[in-house]
């Protein structure tokens, strides 16, 4: 009976000692996976959603600012002809 608790004991240990090494190695090349795939993303020129969207948001912004000026400068050209 000794002998049969001492190996279940023993081989209990070895796989959770086996099954804690193949998490670990998973993480791993998980981490090498997504390490590759942004080096791929990053030498193609592809910019992130977060990137893009802050750059939809600067152009919105900037674009309404034109506009504003655009038609600023187009009272002040009708006040010029008009006082002609």
């Amino acid at each position: 009976m000794k002998k049969n608790n001492f190996f279940l004991k023993d081989t209990t240990s070895v796989i959770t000692g086996a099954l804690s090494t193949f998490s670990d190695l998973k993480n791993e090349v998980d981490n090498i996976v997504k390490s590759r795939f942004e080096k791929f993303i990053n030498s193609q020129g592809i910019v992130s959603r977060e990137d893009f969207e802050a750059l939809v948001d600067r152009h919105e912004k900037l674009n309404s600012e034109f506009n504003l000026l655009k038609a600023n400068l187009e009272n002040k050209n009708k006040i010029v002809k008009n006082k002609k």
